[in-house]
């Protein structure tokens, strides 16, 4: 994800301390994250299951358990976007993310998470590189289906070519979709996504789960998830027309979700 306004540089001063925050907290080790060791090549494999998280029966009880375990990492959330330092919190932020797995026991876990990311030289992407695989030692590697590819946005941000682009690399490793038993026992087709989890919440250290972007490829749906009262709307925000293996065109159209059931929370 990118803030668009990033390119207009903070006051020296307020610049100069952020990265020092940011620098010092980076390399920090912090609670259920892993990253590679200076110097070592970017993590392909991320252990699971994360400690302390439950196994659930189905992958929408995993989602929404999921949401508040990533954005309560330091710095997964820089509030809502017209608070007076968001500027600033945002460039102290980072990306956290971790895969949402189908076990052979018919429950759905988490990965733990990484903050491993490539950047630009101006820092004005900010995004989490997530490993291609899960080494869950319970389990042969070959029986783990992969469901969502879990990530945080610091502020309300749309989906970047990159999550779309990096999800249908996962697929073609993965396949786009499994059938599993649902808490009915009754045979149901999987579909693999991409989730960016965001907060409007100024409480940085309780943030509230306000919602998360979702890309299905077999559904070709960019989608954006709201929770509010109570209930959880689904906004389609538009569609991803590929014309190949590596491009892709994306046409915005705002409308209530089809098949919102599919990938619901």
């Amino acid at each position: 994800m990118a803030y668009e306004n990033s390119r207009r540089w903070l006051p020296g001063v307020l610049l100069a301390s952020t990265l020092m925050v940011s620098g010092c907290s980076s390399s920090q080790a912090i609670e259920g994250v892993v990253r590679p060791k200076p110097g070592e090549p970017l993590l392909d494999r991320i252990p699971g299951p994360m400690p302390g998280f439950e196994s659930f029966d189905s992958a929408s009880d995993a989602l929404l358990a999921a949401c508040p375990r990533i954005l309560s990492r330091p710095n997964a959330t820089a509030g809502n976007v017209d608070a007076q330092d968001f500027r600033l919190r945002w460039r102290m932020s980072s990306e956290y993310c971790a895969w949402l797995y189908h076990t052979p026991n018919q429950k759905y876990a988490m990965s733990m998470l990484t903050d491993q990311s490539r950047s630009d030289d101006l820092d004005r992407k900010k995004s989490c590189v997530l490993p291609n695989y899960v080494d869950d030692p319970r389990y042969p590697p070959s029986s783990i289906k992969y469901v969502f590819a879990l990530h945080n946005h610091p502020y309300a941000a749309t989906l970047s070519d990159n999550d779309i682009q990096d999800i249908v690399a996962k697929g073609r490793i993965h396949g786009f979709q499994f059938e599993a038993l649902n808490a009915k026992n009754k045979k149901e087709q999987v579909k693999l996504a991409v989730i960016a989890f965001f907060s409007n919440s100024n409480d940085l250290e309780n943030p509230t789960c306000d919602g998360f972007f979702q890309y299905i490829p077999l559904a070709g749906q960019l989608r954006k998830w709201t929770h509010s009262r109570g209930e959880w709307r689904c906004q389609q925000t538009g569609t991803v027309q590929w014309f190949n293996d590596v491009d892709f065109r994306i046409e915005k159209k705002t409308a209530p979700c089809q098949n919102s059931a599919e990938g619901a929370p």
